[in-house]
């Protein structure tokens, strides 16, 4: 018997400035309609036990909407027609994921004729209307008639269309949050939450941790430890939920299953039946049994810990959007149906509920109703939730050491590290440490303990590490300012003018800084072989969990005159075919990559993979966009996940090699 201990993970930032009482994204709007709802209703349907967590600043932000304490600003959009809307319009496409936009064919068609400046004021208000139906959950089309008959209507939508659109939407709000609420009073499902605004709490806890840990970057001399901050944030967990749910919830899931002993010891105090976290930890422990699906680990014989099955976990995440949903689903109910390999195990997934169904071809309509079914239906699994999951009848072992580190690995350097995000903690520690100097002891009022809170969001340190656009960098950036901002304001302090400065980035995807001629032999042939190449860290291109123990570590691209080169640093040769694609002429080359090591004219793997194209097949445009897919026995990984890596192709003066 497998006992199947599932979490999907629901996440968002705060969106809001301090003072707005507006949320200026479409993003909540999105993921609401197009996951939040949906997934209550796949799993009311199904009938499937499992665990859902959720973080403060979502189930906030839901509920303020809903209440009409907060406007949200893509639905307003909707009804009210203004001189701002060609600006609305690109802010909140750039919320709505390409994939879903590119998709619908009408509403890339529209998007073509506005952004050529080509458009009528009324297929305006089409666009207007199609980028809100493009949010509905497939599933959705099946639930909800009044979306079926938009869909078909295409065009030419009129005021009472609109009316009837936002109606909806507001209706699926007032719905959502209570529709899990019913789900966990019948049994069905259990609610667990991530401490307050989703912070690192190690790093909070005390900055110098990081420096306990694997991590390969440079961590800062701050002086940033706030144990009081860290409670703060677990006490605002516990008190939203019990506030919108109605009762406790049990368990946490660590914002980016982020511990350590200082996190865990304080975590005794509360009460709580289980936390969550990553299987490398308890890897990386000096626990002699390590067997994670035959045993309830402890922490000093308090709450339970469950360390994540990272094999599963990126199935669902990363492999299976490349199948057919319904052989997908069956593949990993076969797969779960062999774990147990007739003994009694518990198998622990936890992963992200948002991000991955958009990569699905349906969705995921078909591939969750199938694989709950069958789960469902098998006498081999059984469906639990965590705190059913810590009364199992197993070996208990207490743990009373664990490494600090997160689901990222052993470190923590997807927020520290980093030179942007080394920025906002030297700022956020001046901050703070300027409030401990003018209150002292005394107990931070709420709306300045709610700003601090508030601005110890791992979100903005996430979007300051990650090689991720500078529009999104900014509009992180700028959040992060005013509350800084408004933390100093309370205090009656001016704003310090490092907190006003504009955000300049100091690392991003770079653009090679002169031309390389690189020999494709698979080694490194000279020293300035691949000098002036442009370097890609491979792990910061996934802004959500990535897959575990990625084969590829870097990438380099370069050029010459003749050719366009890259290097791919590898772990592991597991590949079967590489391809290159080239955005633009939609060319693709791919190449068969035989085991061994192996030297051809244009590609080669010996040390690390080398690849060479010559301009003539690729054209003369001096914009170059490309991405990589590397095939292995049962799964793609593209690089970069979503989008192209961009760089403009130049003339250098400085064309030499040695």
């Amino acid at each position: 018997m497998t006992y199947l201990n599932l979490l999907w993970h629901f996440h968002q930032p705060w969106y809001i400035f301090p003072g707005s009482n507006r949320i200026e994204r479409a993003t909540i709007t999105f993921r609401t309609l197009y996951n939040y709802y949906p997934m209550a209703k796949m799993i009311q349907e199904s009938g499937t036990t499992l665990t859902c967590n959720f973080t403060v600043p979502l189930l906030l932000q839901i509920k303020k909407i809903d209440e009409g304490e907060i406007i949200d600003s893509f639905q307003e959009m909707l009804i009210e027609d203004s001189e701002n809307d060609s600006v609305k319009i690109k802010i909140f496409l750039e919320d709505i994921p390409e994939r879903i936009k590119n998709k619908n064919e009408i509403l890339r068609k529209l998007m073509e004729k506005f952004f050529s400046q080509d458009i009528s004021k009324r297929e305006i208000s089409d666009l207007k209307i199609w980028m809100h139906l493009v949010c509905f959950h497939p599933c959705m089309v099946r639930w909800f008639p009044e979306i079926k008959q938009l869909i078909e209507k295409g065009a030419g939508f009129d005021s009472d269309d609109r009316k009837m659109l936002v109606k909806l939407e507001k209706e699926i709000f007032s719905q959502t949050l209570g529709f899990y609420n019913n789900l966990w009073n019948s049994g069905l499902i259990e609610i667990s939450i991530t401490p307050g605004y989703h912070p690192i709490m190690p790093l909070v806890y005390d900055l110098s941790i990081a420096k306990k840990t694997k991590t390969s970057l440079q961590i800062p001399d701050i002086e940033f430890r706030y144990p009081e901050d860290v409670r703060g944030h677990i006490e605002m967990g516990f008190e939203t939920a019990e506030k919108i749910f109605g009762k406790n919830v049990s368990g946490i899931w660590p914002a980016e299953g982020s511990i350590s002993n200082e996190i865990l010891d304080m975590l005794v105090d509360y009460n709580i039946k289980w936390i969550g976290a990553d299987e490398q930890i308890l890897h990386n422990t000096d626990v002699a049994d390590k067997e994670i699906s035959s045993t309830i680990y402890r922490w000093k014989n308090s709450f339970c810990i469950f360390f994540r099955n990272h094999e599963f976990s990126d199935r669902i995440g990363f492999v299976y959007h490349w199948w057919d949903e319904k052989s997908a689903a069956e593949d990993l109910f076969k797969k779960i149906e062999d774990f147990s390999e007739n003994n009694e195990k518990i198998l622990t997934i936890i992963l992200d509920g948002e991000n991955p169904w958009e990569w699905y071809r349906d969705g995921g309509s078909i591939f969750l109703p199938e694989f709950y079914g069958r789960i469902n239906s098998s006498k081999k699994i059984k469906p639990i939730t965590f705190s059913s999951a810590c009364n199992l009848s197993m070996k208990n072992i207490s743990l009373s050491n664990i490494p600090p580190g997160s689901w990222m690995g052993l470190h923590f350097d997807n927020w520290i590290g980093n030179p942007d995000a080394n920025r906002l903690w030297q700022i956020l520690a001046n901050a703070r440490k300027t409030v401990y100097q003018q209150t002292g002891k005394t107990p931070l009022h709420d709306g300045l303990r709610n700003l601090i809170l508030m601005a110890e969001s791992s979100d903005f340190f996430w979007w300051m590490s990650v090689s991720a656009d500078i529009t999104t960098k900014t509009k992180f950036y700028s959040l992060f300012q005013a509350i800084i901002s408004s933390i100093y304001q309370t205090i009656g302090l001016k704003t310090p003018q490092e907190v006003l400065s504009a955000y300049l980035p100091a690392t991003q995807i770079g653009q090679p800084d002169r031309a390389i001629t690189a020999t494709i032999d698979g080694k490194l042939t000279s020293f300035f072989e691949w000098s002036g190449a442009s370097e890609i860290k491979i792990e910061q291109l996934w802004t959500t969990f990535q897959p575990f123990d990625l084969p590829v570590k870097k990438l380099f691209y370069g050029y010459d005159m003749k050719n366009l080169y890259f290097r791919l640093d590898i772990s592991q040769k597991v590949f079967r075919a590489i391809s290159v694609e080239i955005k633009e002429k939609g060319v693709i080359f791919s190449f068969d990559i035989p085991e061994g090591n192996f030297v051809f004219e244009n590609i080669a793997l010996v040390d690390f993979l080398e690849i060479k194209i010559p301009w003539e097949k690729i054209g003369s445009n001096d914009d170059v966009a490309f991405a990589l897919k590397l095939k292995t026995s049962d799964t793609e990984i593209r690089i970069p996940p979503a989008g192209f890596v961009v760089f403009k192709k130049k003339i250098f003066d400085d064309d030499w090699t040695v």
